[in-house]
């Protein structure tokens, strides 16, 4: 890895920055290696081998360096948050985003990395730094070394959104929990002052399916409405009373009686479906109304239900977001190359 002067050379309106952000990349290796060295120092077997065999230089680091390492660190905290806010300004003064709270938003991860207690998080910086240098190449990068730096980012990048949202969907998951009348908001708030366009649309929805569901079985129908007819004279009593004083022909009137039902009925129906098929037809748009109040009306065993169908629906989404991608795609890179 080395410096492309000549490329920096190319991005004069950037100069400044870009020097700033090689003295970062530069300042946070350093940081990060002297925690790394001192985390290994006063927390693992190393640190018992050196008190062991060197003690004097031991001492001396312990009593030297490590007491003041947190404030030096502390210096370097607040170096990157003014740098950081630096960079904030001089995106407002660019107008770079739409507004001016935009940029820590849009750059959560520079923020994040530079808050105290968080250090670990400035290997993220590092990375996302040296990618951007790399991507304008000021930094000349190994092909191996890019592409196994760009898995990692990504990586990471994943595994903190991912424990955000995942914070969040319990935030919600608990908010419901607590007995919270959402049903009764989401009927309030969203449902209620859509009631016309929701009607209109569910009464115009039902008068569409009448349209293509009788168009599709109209023989069927037809074919229905003729046997119950049928079905429905021969076993009235009344008609069974007149046709035994008709021994000859009660059974021919009772073939033309069903014609003629069978055919009113029938005639009767597809007339009720077609004015139903019409557009805003102000009889579905009652219908489609009084539907939406009866939906609409508070009832605890159905606000309970509700609540509990979102609760799950999160429990799935939160199931999905927990799957780590990244191990699912390195599964598929290896079964590819066995294959």
């Amino acid at each position: 890895m080395f410096i492309n002067w000549s490329a920096l050379k190319k991005h004069k309106a950037e100069t400044p920055l870009l020097v700033v952000d090689l003295c970062v990349l530069f300042l946070i290796s350093l940081n990060l290696l002297v925690l790394l060295v001192d985390s290994i120092v006063m927390n693992t077997g190393v640190g018992v081998l050196l008190a062991k065999h060197y003690p004097t230089d031991y001492l001396a680091y312990k009593n030297d360096w490590h007491k003041d390492l947190p404030l030096y660190d502390s210096l370097f905290t607040v170096f990157l948050l003014t740098e950081l806010g630096l960079r904030w300004l001089f995106a407002i003064y660019k107008k770079t985003y739409h507004r001016w709270f935009f940029y820590p938003f849009i750059h959560w991860y520079d923020v994040i990395a530079s808050l105290p207690g968080l250090q670990f998080l400035r290997l993220l910086r590092l990375i996302t730094v040296t990618y951007r240098m790399h991507q304008l190449g000021i930094l000349e990068l190994g092909q191996t070394f890019t592409k196994t730096a760009q898995k990692y980012y990504a990586i990471i990048i994943e595994e903190v959104s991912d424990r955000i949202v995942l914070n969040v969907l319990d935030g919600v998951q608990k908010e419901l929990s607590v007995n919270n009348p959402v049903a009764a908001k989401m009927r309030e708030t969203v449902l209620v002052p859509h009631k016309e366009v929701i009607t209109h649309w569910l009464a115009n929805r039902i008068s569409a399916l009448t349209a293509v569901s009788y168009q599709k079985h109209e023989k069927e129908l037809e074919a229905y409405l003729h046997q119950i007819t049928a079905n429905a004279i021969h076993d009235n009593q009344e008609w069974r009373n007149i046709k035994k004083r008709l021994p000859f022909v009660g059974g021919l009137i009772e073939s033309e009686l069903n014609s003629i039902v069978g055919g009113l009925v029938n005639s009767i129906a597809a007339k009720v479906l077609d004015d139903l098929s019409q557009p805003d037809n102000s009889a579905l748009h009652d219908l489609a109304d009084a539907a939406f109040e009866t939906f609409t009306l508070s009832d605890a065993h159905l606000d309970k239900a509700m609540e509990q169908i979102v609760i799950e629906a999160i429990d799935i989404v939160k199931a999905q977001v927990a799957i780590q991608q990244w191990k699912v795609d390195e599964l598929n890179e290896k079964a590819e190359n066995l294959s």
